[in-house]
């Protein structure tokens, strides 16, 4: 019984009743900080070709890496809105986008982490940055909901199609600007298509940098579970196919916002500010993705070494001055 249907229950019983229900209650609210080893479940998950798994028994870790190129390919045209996305894009007009080629645009975005297989949950959440949040089993990268640093932009709810070229594909992922880095925004149905089955829990998509894995929107008996069942993360606590016993996990939804995932209830070290060559300068990872593009896009743009010239580097990305310095962080 999952925390949502304990709560449900315990409506309207009376006290001695309730009391009773308590001591389950505990017993779930204990399972919650029980960790729980993944590293069978992630070694047996079905990982697309182009995945190399290696788990780290001694260090209690697992290694992804992937070419970053989601195993169900993509769409053949994108929409690619000119320059950083300051306001939604379905208020563009058409002269604002590129429609792109995805296969001369889109370019291989390797990716290598390290990721815990004994996921420690925390009462303190944290919030997920622009960026990778997690992997999935196609090879891809899942980023959260938002398209800027202020959270307002919800890609979700942003879409604009336009000849048939749309802003996100039907597996509700896209690449950045400059074709690096394809991710998701919500459920990947390319995958749960054949992955999910109806009236059974859905099965593991791939797991957060937190350790803890992460689903689609079928609950216990396939149940379709929304946002509001949910914690303020978009996850929970309760049995998986993979986790018989229960494990703490998220889901991504269909119903409304957060489609994604927004913070972490798992313990996650923020990486300190690395710049190129982990030499201490600043880290330009929510910038770049802001702008929707790269890190590296972002650097070579700004000179790559020295002082950074901002208006040579903003006309080279397309956009205002004001609009690079926005999103550049603080100098370290």
């Amino acid at each position: 019984m999952t925390t949502t249907q304990i709560l449900r229950t315990v409506k309207g019983l009376s006290v001695g009743a309730i009391l009773a229900c308590s001591v389950s209650y505990a017993a779930l609210a204990q399972d919650v900080t029980t960790r729980v080893d993944t590293s069978a479940a992630v070694q047996n998950a079905p990982w697309a070709e182009s995945v190399t798994i290696t788990i780290n028994d001694d260090a209690d870790t697992f290694t992804f890496d992937s070419d970053g190129v989601p195993s169900h390919g993509y769409a053949a045209q994108y929409l690619n809105p000119k320059g950083a996305p300051g306001t939604p894009v379905a208020e563009y007009t058409i002269d604002q986008f590129d429609i792109v080629d995805s296969a001369e645009f889109f370019t291989e975005s390797p990716i290598n982490t390290e990721i815990t297989t004994l996921p420690v949950y925390s009462d303190t959440v944290t919030d997920t940055a622009l960026g990778r949040i997690g992997v999935t089993l196609s090879g891809a990268q899942l980023f959260n909901d938002y398209e800027n640093m202020e959270r307002t932009i919800v890609a979700m709810d942003d879409n604009f199609i336009h000849d048939h070229a749309a802003f996100l594909d039907t597996c509700n992922g896209h690449a950045l600007n400059d074709g690096t880095s394809y991710h998701y925004h919500g459920i990947p149905v390319c995958l749960t298509v054949d992955l999910d089955v109806e009236g059974d829990h859905s099965y593991m998509l791939g797991v957060l940098q937190d350790g803890f894995p992460v689903y689609a929107n079928q609950d216990i008996n396939g149940e379709i579970i929304g946002d509001d069942e949910l914690d303020e993360c978009s996850g929970h606590f309760g049995p998986t196919p993979e986790f018989a016993e229960g494990i703490y996990h998220y889901h991504l939804t269909a119903d409304e916002a957060p489609y994604s995932v927004d913070c972490y209830h798992g313990e996650i070290e923020i990486a300190a500010n690395t710049g190129p060559g982990g030499g201490g300068g600043p880290d330009f990872t929510d910038a770049a993705a802001a702008l929707g593009i790269s890190a590296d896009t972002l650097r070579a743009a700004l000179g790559g070494g020295g002082p950074p010239d901002f208006d040579a580097a903003a006309e080279t990305l397309g956009i205002s001055v004001d609009d690079l310095m926005a999103v550049m962080p603080p100098p370290p």
